[in-house]
């Protein structure tokens, strides 16, 4: 150790201290921190924490404790940047001393965990701590060099990506180093070599990929090993190869395929999962196909077995009892969080496919790409335990993506397993089979389709099942086949009376699990009932009493968390009908237990966002049947948002003085759901909304221009959709204010390479084109400054920012409409553009207004299209079914237009043209 000579007075009373760390006396215990506050201060404080940790005279447990204070010293990087370099050597002494004393395993571990704060806190360290780790490996004594490894291993799993960009140099020396001891004597030390490489994998490390088939090669010799822990990192390493360098895996994929079937099959839990997750991987390897389907059958067999639960699963989850009655335990309720209100154009099924598949070849993740979160959430409980990520869940996944793949391939040897797991008086297999069902509903969707008319019937009587487990999982396998539920067959003609055979059934037996005695199926129920209202839509209407009285009843029944899903239910009820809702039968069995509600929940509780989300969909659907609700919710929601901004100026003026801590931070998203339901509220009444905005206090536009200034963006969001709202129905509140509002859409419209700043762009586009429609010819003044941030988002990557392009394009052509002369002299700069936007947008007015507004310019300026006459008449022909107006217009416009050019050169122009465009031109326009 260093020469440093301790004071001996100090010395002791800091032992004394740390012994009495864990004195039940709660006042010794305060002793004990004022003392350590105190002490802190010392500039040798953490070098005194070392020399006890390395004081083989002192107790285990207080030297523990001194180690684990000297991590937290390192951790902050506040303490850590403030000790001297003689004190950083010192703890680099003390930490090595430890990692050898073998006969203090917790001592060894805690020496570990110092030093990969070291590393984390300043990776100028590693090279030397790495080094010295590594000669420590080939020790006399085993468990030292497994102590070494074991601190190797986790800078490894901390530090892998820091030092994969900054220490290359350095990993050219330790992978190989890795990798010479996949075949070590000691078990742990295999285990740990391995976990260790596998680090650099996770992170696509360069170094490694260059040791590669050296990697490949130790992990292949190591797949008989008779260690438990061996086998499972070799598993991952060879998930992670799949995913870094499935080439690397080519020449012996089927004998790994053997490998990786057997150890999903593992008795052990922790092999069997981490062996799951090659199928998943697998899957995304499209080059890959042939080399698993001589297998498919057994794999099939395999997962289908990895989806019964295990009794670890169980033990886990808790009792699978009827305990509706039960509250909620407060730590077990998740953070709820609000979702600024957005809007898009609405694409088709088929467009939406498509620019799926374009945001994957971008290298892009899709918004609901995330296939594995169905399977996380199938059996949702209010316990970590539970939610946690498991071979049943896993097995689904990897069912559910191999589905996709190999299709029918894949339910040729699953029905035949599914009639038995079906059928069968274990409740566990029948639990498992109705999994399966639903995993591979989406993949087999043809195939399971002949098979559809007994299976749903099968399934509705599943939801008498005496195991709640059973009915839970039922009910989210009945929303997996929702489509086919509600519609029927795609490709074949559906039964007569397909609804009352199939529809009407799940309806009422999905009602019936909404009122449940078990908290879990009324979870699984309360989503299966909100997906299949989405798919219904107006065919709910006959079925609206039963509908509305069972959830008010469950309004009675829920505990806290259930009762987040059941808002959401009324939601999308309201979201799936509309108007229909209006009736004044209706309407007090649906407001009933929201206004009981709204009169107990308090201001500041968290389970309001879901109230006041619920209560925006109401008033929508409503309409003038919210009026009498409206002024007390207007009043409400005013005082939220009032509230909350002070909060946050005055946590504003707090932190520029240096004292964040003496206000608390306020939590923004009350503003975001308050200003969410004023625009729903709005929107719902429409015009009739006049008379509570010019009663609003404070007045709505002032709280609208705070709101749009505000940092957060998704604030801003709800700001602007608010605003787009009041100018659609209370225009002569907004127009006094354009002045001050246009900068600011201006401003924020030019915000759109910020990826956060997306939806709040989306949001002040489309508010901008509402605009011109309400300003009409008086809009001309404001074209100026808007036409050159429009033209940049529609000429832009339309992959990245497609639905603000599809704003964008319907706000030029809405501006095109109202002053067609002072838009078309700039046609030429946007046409194309335009056209990309607005070609795959579904049918509805928004897009028609915006047509028009094309045509009419157009006709103003029919030079400036023609470098861009093919895109506009391929735009023309992808119309579904154009109205009468509509399309009244395009032939206008298109005729006008050949008439200007000659018919000669309008025909070399349109021989240009894809064959379908032609055609649909000919057949519609006679062009």
């Amino acid at each position: 150790m260093s020469t440093f000579t301790p004071d001996p007075q100090v010395l002791n009373q800091l032992v004394d201290a740390l012994s009495k760390s864990q004195h039940p006396d709660t006042a010794v215990q305060k002793q004990v921190e004022q003392y350590l506050s105190h002490f802190r201060e010392n500039p040798l404080f953490a070098h005194y924490l070392a020399l006890v940790f390395a004081s083989a005279s002192v107790a285990a447990d207080v030297r523990r404790m001194a180690g684990l204070l000297v991590k937290t010293v390192v951790h902050s990087s506040q303490q850590y940047w403030r000790l001297s370099p003689e004190t950083i050597a010192f703890i680099k002494q003390a930490v090595f001393q430890e990692i050898e004393d073998a006969a203090n395993p917790a001592l060894q571990k805690t020496a570990a965990i110092v030093i990969t704060s070291l590393v984390g806190i300043d990776g100028r360290h590693a090279p030397d701590i790495l080094h010295s780790l590594v000669s420590k490996v080939d020790h006399a004594n085993v468990s030292v060099g497994e102590a070494a490894f074991g601190a190797i291993a986790i800078v490894c799993e901390d530090s892998a990506q820091s030092l994969s960009q900054d220490a290359p140099q350095l990993l050219n020396g330790l992978i190989p180093f890795f990798i010479s001891k996949f075949d070590h004597p000691s078990p742990k030390l295999r285990s740990l070599a391995i976990a260790s490489t596998n680090e650099f994998a996770i992170h696509n490390c360069p170094v490694l990929d260059h040791y590669m088939n050296t990697y490949v090669q130790g992990l292949y010799r190591r797949a008989t090993d008779n260690d438990k822990d061996v086998i499972k990192n070799v598993c991952k390493g060879l998930v992670l190869c799949l995913e870094m360098r499935p080439d690397a895996l080519k020449a012996e994929m089927a004998a790994l395929i053997q490998f990786m079937l057997k150890c999903t099959e593992s008795s052990d839990a922790t092999v069997a999962l981490e062996a799951c997750e090659f199928w998943l991987t697998f899957a995304e390897q499209n080059d890959l196909m042939d080399h698993l389907e001589p297998s498919l059958n057994e794999l099939v067999r395999v997962l289908l077995k990895g989806m019964v639960y295990s009794e670890n699963d169980l033990m886990s989850m808790g009792p699978d009892v009827e305990d509706s009655h039960i509250a909620d335990r407060v730590e077990d309720l998740k953070p709820r969080h609000a979702k600024a209100k957005s809007h898009t154009s609405e694409m088709t099924d088929a467009q939406k496919k498509q620019l799926k598949e374009q945001q994957k070849a971008a290298g892009q993740t899709p918004d609901d790409d995330d296939d594995d979160d169905d399977y996380d959430d199938d059996d949702e409980d209010s316990d970590d335990e539970a939610n946690e990520w498991t071979l049943r869940k896993c097995s689904a996944a990897a069912l559910d993506v191999l589905s996709h793949l190999y299709t029918n391939a894949i339910l040729e040897p699953l029905l035949p397993l599914l009639k038995g797991y079906l059928t069968s008086p274990d409740w566990k297999l029948r639990e498992a089979g109705v999994l399966a069902l639903g995993a591979i509903a989406e993949g087999c969707s043809n195939g399971i389709e002949p098979h559809l008319s007994d299976l749903v019937k099968f399934l509705i009587q599943c939801l008498a099942d005496p195991k709640p487990l059973v009915r839970s999982i039922t009910c989210w396998t009945l929303f997996r086949f929702s489509r086919w539920i509600v519609y029927g067959p795609e490709r074949t003609q559906p039964e007569p009376n397909h609804a009352e055979l199939y529809f009407h059934p799940s309806l009422r037996g999905l009602l019936v699990m909404v009122l449940d005695n078990s908290k879990r199926v009324q979870n699984a129920a309360c989503s299966a009932l909100a997906t299949l209202e989405e798919e219904a839509l107006d065919m709910l209407n006959p079925f609206l009493p039963h509908i509305l009285q069972t959830l008010s009843s469950a309004f009675n029944k829920y505990q806290s968390h259930n009762l987040l899903l059941l808002y959401d239910a009324v939601g999308t009820l309201a979201n799936s009908v509309g108007p229909a809702l209006n009736n004044e039968q209706y309407i007090p069995v649906l407001l009933a237990p929201l206004i009981a509600k709204w009169g107990v929940i308090h201001d500041d509780d968290r389970d309001i966002f879901s109230l006041l989300e619920c209560l925006a969909s109401v008033a929508i659907a409503l309409g003038p049947g919210f009026r009498e609700m409206a002024p007390p919710v207007w009043e409400r929601c005013l005082r939220i948002i009032q509230s909350n901004l002070h909060k946050q100026v005055q946590y504003k003026e707090a932190v520029a003085q240096g004292a964040p801590e003496a206000v608390e931070e306020p939590d923004m998203d009350f503003v975001i759901v308050a200003v969410d339901l004023l625009a729903a509220v709005v929107q719902g009444l429409g015009e009739s909304a006049m008379e509570l905005v010019t009663r609003s206090n404070p007045p709505i536009m002032s709280v609208v221009e705070f709101c749009m200034k505000d940092e957060l963006p998704d604030i801003r969001q709800s700001a602007f959709s608010l605003l787009g709202d009041l100018i659609i129905s209370c225009f002569p509140v907004v127009r006094p204010h354009l002045e001050t509002i246009f900068p600011l859409i201006i401003h924020q419209i030019g915000r759109k390479d910020e990826p956060r700043e997306l939806s709040v762009c989306n949001n002040a586009t489309w508010a901008t084109g509402e605009l011109a429609l309400q300003l009409g010819a008086d809009a001309k003044p404001f074209i100026g400054p808007l036409l050159p941030v429009l033209v940049s988002v529609v000429n832009a990557n339309p992959i990245r920012i497609r639905s603000l392009q599809e704003n964008a394009a319907i706000t030029l052509g809405r501006f095109g409409l109202v002053c067609p002369a002072e838009m078309a002299p700039a046609i030429h700069v946007f046409a194309m553009g335009w056209c990309t936007a607005l070609r795959d947008v579904r049918d509805n007015l928004e897009k028609e207004s915006a047509y028009k507004g094309m045509c009419m310019m157009v006709q103003a300026n029919p030079q400036g299209i023609f470098q861009h006459i093919a895109y506009f008449c391929d735009a023309v022909s992808r119309w579904e079914r154009p109205s009468v107006s509509m399309n009244e217009m395009f032939r206008v416009t298109l005729t006008g237009y050949r008439n200007a050019l000659g018919e000669a050169q309008w025909a070399q122009v349109v021989s240009g043209f894809p064959t379908q465009t032609r055609e649909k031109l000919q057949a519609r326009y006679g062009l």
